[in-house]
């Protein structure tokens, strides 16, 4: 599969260049999921000195409460130029936040196997390489570094969302970007695309389990958002626990 080109490195590094101010609030959403409780959501709150990885991280603002939260913090961003410039904002924080932060793509993670107990990809993965990638890769690698029975915590456009109105599609429910909206440096950037909950769990469901579900729907000033919100463990590997002189009985 091949990497971003150059120049959309470049458009996010200058954009991330550009954020003169430190304003880092969480997600509202993300905070509901990791602190609130709900009768659909059992996901546990033992977080203090269990690691987690924000893969995508941005800015860092969901690290200022993950941090709050004891969590060990991990995270990745497309280069070190990122990376370094979100570091240096964390520990420009009020608590001097520390984070391994490391270059990394979806499809290929700086981490080692089993590494994470909880795992917050934030509207980012779903961000593809090029019209041939192979989302599958995606949901593997995220897989990967998490420990078996370990959670993530995942968000994703709906189809009625701004970023997604007039894009081309490729096939494969893969999507070219043609936004003018607010983040119009999105145009041209390739999605994958997700339909409805069903599609999210038959694509995620070879690695993932116990899913469950919310929905993000907003009129911002006539801006209309729209994300899947879902949260799953991953599956513990049968095959190579029973090799390892384990049964089905011991899970």
């Amino acid at each position: 599969m091949l990497p971003y080109t150059q120049q959309t490195i470049d458009t996010w590094q200058k954009y991330y260049e550009s954020l003169t101010e430190s304003y880092l609030f969480p997600n509202e959403f993300v905070v509901r999921t990791f602190l609130a409780h709900y009768p659909n959501l059992d996901m546990p709150h033992a977080y203090q000195g269990a690691k987690v990885c924000d893969v995508g991280c941005g800015d860092g603002r969901n690290l200022v409460l993950l941090h709050k939260l004891g969590l060990e913090l991990f995270a990745t961003e497309l280069n070190e130029r990122i990376c370094e410039i979100t570091k240096a904002k964390l520990a420009d924080h009020a608590e001097h936040i520390l984070a391994d932060i490391r270059p990394g793509l979806n499809w290929q993670l700086p981490y080692d196997d089993n590494m994470f107990d909880y795992l917050l990809s934030w509207n980012s993965i779903y961000y593809m390489s090029g019209a041939e990638g192979d989302f599958r890769q995606h949901v593997q690698e995220h897989a990967r570094i998490l420990k078996p029975g370990g959670y993530l915590v995942c968000s994703v456009p709906a189809p009625s969302c701004f970023s997604l109105e007039g894009a081309d599609e490729l096939g494969n429910d893969l999507i070219r970007l043609r936004t003018e909206a607010k983040w119009s440096m999105l145009a041209g950037t390739i999605f994958r695309r997700f339909r409805d909950f069903d599609d999210i769990e038959n694509t995620f469901g070879a690695e993932f389990t116990d899913f469950r579900r919310c929905r993000i729907q907003d009129d911002c000033y006539g801006l209309p958002l729209e994300y899947f919100v879902f949260v799953c463990r991953r599956k513990h590997d049968n095959r190579r626990l029973c090799g390892a002189g384990l049964d089905n009985e011991d899970l």
